[in-house]
């Protein structure tokens, strides 16, 4: 009889070290190309949503794994529970909604344009209308995206987002807003729409581009949790707030813009 305890004990043992051992670890899905946001520098994963992860898991006693895919999956890696959250610069809405929920904001966003230098026209600074017409008058133009992202449902148009889209443009997806910046360098493409903190570090690092500071879109960035996990969401919110509160959340930004 004891030496049935025994065997069983050693066959139930590994799957209770397993399950101890998931449970102290918290893995966030994210698309580890999008700086300042998320990135790497070698092996070392970087950025502000990062950072916040990092946050995340140290108040939770965690240990933070990262889960680094292409954007486009990221909501699907949350929905069907192989990430436990995700930060990626993921602009809250009611589309994304339908199949996770959403932190509190963190981060207020927009989208913007980058064009090569010798199509900058600074009389399209500041009226989203008249950069909008712009756009529109070319027929044939070539806008690149980074898919997945607002800048693609802008620009392609999607309903329930409420974006119309340019039906006079080609729009092409790029795994990241960097292979897109360097189409638009190339001359494969004629303008990028994408997020404006990671467009004015792409656009820094191209000289031959240049951003037209004009606002798209007004978006808010929230951390992604799978819906069945409403005690995971509101220790999330209380930590967000708690960082927004005690100064961590402006020194976070402050690093990194």
């Amino acid at each position: 009889m004891k030496k049935l305890s025994l065997t069983l004990f050693l066959m139930i043992l590994p799957l209770f070290l397993l399950g101890c051992k998931k449970e102290d670890k918290l893995v966030v899905a994210t698309a580890a190309n999008f700086a300042p946001f998320e990135y790497k520098e070698g092996k070392e994963f970087k950025g502000i949503d990062i950072e916040i992860a990092q946050e995340i898991a140290k108040q939770l006693g965690k240990t933070l794994e990262i889960l680094d895919i292409e954007f486009d999956s990221v909501v699907s890696a949350i929905n069907s529970g192989n990430a436990d959250f995700g930060m990626s610069g993921l602009t809250i809405n009611p589309t994304r909604s339908k199949v996770i929920d959403f932190s509190i904001p963190y981060y207020n966003a927009a989208q913007v344009v980058i064009v090569r230098e010798e199509d900058y026209n600074p009389a399209l600074e500041g009226d989203t209308q008249a950069l909008i017409d712009w756009i529109r008058a070319k027929n044939g133009i070539k806008i690149g995206v980074q898919s997945g992202t607002t800048g693609a449902f802008y620009a392609m148009g999607d309903e329930s987002w409420g974006f119309e889209g340019f039906k006079n443009a080609e729009v092409k997806g790029f795994v990241n807003g960097g292979l897109a910046t360097n189409a638009l360098t190339n001359k494969q493409i004629d303008l990028v729409i994408i997020d404006e903190a990671p467009a004015r570090i792409f656009a820094a690092t191209n000289p031959s581009t240049r951003i037209i500071n004009t606002y798209l879109t007004e978006e808010k960035y929230g951390v992604g949790v799978n819906k069945n996990n409403p005690i995971l969401l509101q220790q999330i919110n209380d930590i967000l707030k708690q960082m927004q509160e005690n100064g961590t959340m402006e020194k976070i930004l402050q690093k990194y813009f």
